[in-house]
């Protein structure tokens, strides 16, 4: 008896370990650009220092931020290849170095004294479910974004809002959405910057 005992216990401690030992598949995702381009010379161009980018807390790290209402979730099953603000940053960085034509951008160890710096605050960086879980969300980036001049005063302020409702209800969909989202987003800000720096 004890020994059957002994032996159905050790049998459902295995099944539990087992259990742990195998944890949900989880597919990685990542927007920008998959081939940056190569680094242009900033000779003649104005330097502007990209200060570091704001994320919402609930929209940083690398989970996939989705909406509905008052309510927030993740998607299941997916995260992004690494930390949303760093993928946004370096996605912004190619935008420059493929679209900037007067400006390039540096980081703050690069700082010229004379430059000019970029603040950029991301208040919204997810997918809204607004008219129900089954229908396909809208990426919705949005951010305040803040030219200053080397004595910190603002030369010129904005407040971006970029929204792209994916092709279907979908990971893959809704990640290809993120994606084009972004690169919209970031062509208005280099443009922008173009305009503003002159």
């Amino acid at each position: 008896m004890i020994r059957s005992i002994a032996a159905a216990a050790t049998a459902l401690l295995l099944a539990g370990c087992s259990l742990l030992d195998t944890p949900d598949p989880v597919a990685l995702y990542r927007f920008g650009d998959r081939d940056p381009p190569a680094t242009v010379p900033g000779s003649g161009r104005t330097v502007v220092v990209l200060n570091p980018i704001s994320f919402p807390e609930g929209a940083s790290g690398d989970r996939i931020l989705t909406t509905s209402g008052g309510s927030v979730a993740y998607l299941a099953g997916a995260r992004w290849i690494g930390p949303s603000e760093r993928l946004f940053r370096t996605a912004l960085e190619a935008e420059f170095l493929r679209s900037g034509r007067s400006v390039s951008v540096s980081d703050r160890r690069e700082s010229p004294r004379d430059g000019l710096a970029l603040d950029l605050d991301v208040s919204s960086f997810e997918a809204r479910y607004s008219d129900g879980p089954d229908r396909a969300p809208v990426v919705v980036i949005a951010a305040r974004a803040r030219l200053m001049a080397p004595d910190r005063t603002v030369r010129a302020e904005r407040t971006f809002i970029t929204q792209r409702e994916a092709g279907a209800n979908r990971v893959s969909a809704v990640v290809e959405a993120f994606d084009t989202a972004t690169g919209e987003f970031n062509r208005e800000v280099v443009a922008w910057v173009e305009s503003s720096a002159r």
